[in-house]
């Protein structure tokens, strides 16, 4: 049979040892947009599902950004169908705005029982998501890492740095790193360079384009409850690109933590409205 009387949502067979990671596909239809669940073919269901959906709950790995969502599964009580839904699934339709006719493809991994998630919109183009894990480099500094080996690079950071053994460089990054990577809300990790600490913070170039669209006021909040207000100054560069800064908040914060020359910072997203962004901030220190 031609390929043209495929029904829309099937099972994508994979030949020989591949079917060990089988794949299915869904077109996102205005039902399931509106019911707030997905069904899984039934196809898949009947030659996987055993195993596949043994319990209530599977976890979602999207490739483009890493991140992880744990989905609650509905199912029927003879177990012949399988639905994504409640709460998780629904996060996780919002956080990637998926929207009618978008096309998923699922990958089944057996060893860890859960499914890698490639999403692409209406053109049926992949879209390409930031990774969970953004790390601010400032542009100063990026541009002394490519016009430089590494030596003259480490003979630079010597006068910049403060006194600080490798060791500890290293832990404060692997600390800030961990910690970022198990955020829940939207963050971006930074490292402390001269241009930071003498003038204001420049939000990384992806999360911009996924969270900020206008200036606003910006909060900076620590574990301990202290706040900083100031403003998100957001603008486009020469080349049109997006930008935005933390500046008169950020002065005044980097001051009162006493933030140093390769401190690390990690600023988790807390909340967002029309004029107003919230920052929790952790900060690790290098030495």
């Amino acid at each position: 049979m031609g390929s043209s009387s495929r029904p829309k949502n099937d099972v994508v067979k994979q030949p020989c040892k591949a079917s060990d990671n089988p794949h299915f596909f869904k077109v996102v239809s205005a039902r399931a947009l509106k019911e707030q669940k997905l069904e899984i073919p039934r196809k898949f269901v009947r030659e996987y599902g055993v195993k596949a959906f043994a319990t209530n709950q599977i976890c979602l790995k999207v490739a483009a950004d890493g991140r992880k969502w744990n989905v609650r599964l509905t199912k029927t009580n003879d177990g012949t169908r399988v639905w994504f839904h409640d709460d998780g699934w629904q996060m996780f339709v919002e956080f990637y705005s998926v929207g009618l006719e978008y096309f998923l493809v699922f990958k089944y991994e057996r060893q860890s029982s859960s499914f890698y998630v490639v999403i692409f919109d209406r053109t049926a183009t992949e879209i390409e998501y930031p990774m969970k894990i953004i790390i601010c480099i400032d542009d100063a500094e990026e541009k002394v890492k490519k016009e430089t080996n590494i030596s003259q690079e480490l003979m630079d950071n010597k006068k910049k740095l403060r006194s600080t053994t490798t060791s500890q460089r290293e832990k404060a990054m692997a600390n800030a790193t961990a910690f970022q990577s198990m955020t829940i809300n939207p963050s971006f990790l930074c490292k402390m360079s001269p241009s930071h600490i003498h003038r204001s913070l420049n939000v990384p170039k992806r999360f911009v384009e996924m969270h900020i669209e206008k200036s606003m006021e910006s909060i900076l909040q620590v574990s301990d409850g202290r706040t900083w207000e100031g403003s998100c100054c957001f603008y486009m560069n020469k080349r049109m690109k997006k930008r935005a800064e933390l500046a008169s908040s950020w002065r005044k914060f980097k001051k009162d933590n006493n933030l140093k020359v390769g401190d690390f910072c990690v600023f988790e997203m807390i909340g967002k409205s029309s004029t107003r962004i919230s920052f929790k901030v952790e900060i690790f220190r290098a030495s």
